[in-house]
């Protein structure tokens, strides 16, 4: 049954996280307008998935203020590290963009250490050095059909701190009295992320004059499928997830969730969108994987 809910969570984060995202990014959104419209309704469905879920397992509660102020924290950051990547996306390939932001995994690992008097390995260290690396072969300008700038890596960079700030939110809620609250907490998140990238939208449309296209005709059902896909993804994914760091070993699940992730991610972008690497960013592209993997500690 573990492995059966481990497949449909990697298949689900490759459609919903990498696929459909990536191809929502660069076909459909002409500006800032557009994604945060996009972002407010995915995490509108995925909070509204998550209701179903904690219902239908009598998880309904009502929550701890500190689970609602965490949350709304939270849920902020979730926006942002969503907002980020997609802007990565729209400017960079999807191959790459999926290995720096899989690396955030060592914001909550030295958090640990910090906070909980938590060890980091010597594998770990040495994952840290390889991510480094990875991160300073990403930009090469060199040949211009790879689709990498500075403006798509510090991106890619904002994407990578805010999805770390998500993990240590997520560690310092799972380590508090109020850990039984997760569903609650990620419910208000979600909630909180739609308010925030709507808010967004006022200022971007009222301020900057920028017009939503993708309400347009002949638009509108490509926002709706793709928010629909990437809202219950994201959701499952999440609730999947969270049962399944508690059900398996740390030693089979973290380095098969974000191995395969890249694995499959990096081939995605090179097949379904012909997205090419020079020679340094395929020899960084290997490290940040090599780099993910000792990161999870497997050794």
């Amino acid at each position: 049954m573990n492995a059966l809910l481990l497949a449909i969570s990697i298949i689900m984060n490759l459609i919903s996280y990498g696929i459909v995202r990536n191809e929502f990014c660069k076909k459909d959104v002409r500006n800032n307008s557009d994604l945060n419209i996009f972002n407010a309704l995915s995490s509108l469905i995925s909070m509204v998935t998550l209701i179903i879920i904690s219902a239908c397992t009598s998880s309904l509660a009502i929550p701890s203020l500190y689970t609602i102020l965490l949350g709304i924290v939270f849920g902020i950051s979730t926006a942002l590290c969503a907002i980020l990547n997609m802007k990565a996306l729209e400017n960079g390939p999807l191959s790459y963009t999926s290995v720096i932001i899989s690396c955030a995994m060592v914001i909550p690992a030295l958090s640990g250490m910090v906070l909980y008097n938590e060890t980091v390995s010597i594998w770990q260290a040495a994952g840290i050095i390889l991510m480094i690396a990875s991160f300073i072969c990403a930009v090469d300008n060199k040949d211009g059909s790879c689709g990498t700038s500075l403006r798509w890596f510090l991106f890619c960079l904002g994407a990578f701190l805010f999805s770390g700030a998500v993990g240590v939110m997520q560690k310092i809620h799972q380590n508090s009295f109020y850990k039984n609250e997760l569903g609650m907490f990620l419910i208000i998140a979600f909630g909180i992320s739609a308010v925030f990238s709507i808010i967004l939208t006022v200022y971007y449309r009222n301020m900057k004059g920028e017009k939503i296209c993708v309400f347009a005709k002949g638009e509108m059902h490509r926002l709706i499928f793709c928010s629909l896909i990437c809202g219950i993804g994201i959701a499952l994914c999440n609730q999947i997830n969270m049962y399944l760091s508690g059900a398996m070993d740390s030693i089979i699940f973290f380095p098969v969730v974000n191995g395969s992730s890249m694995i499959l991610t990096t081939a995605a972008g090179i097949l379904l969108w012909k997205e090419k690497l020079t020679k340094k960013q395929w020899f960084g592209l290997i490290m940040g994987g090599i780099a993910i993997l000792l990161l999870c500690n497997i050794f």
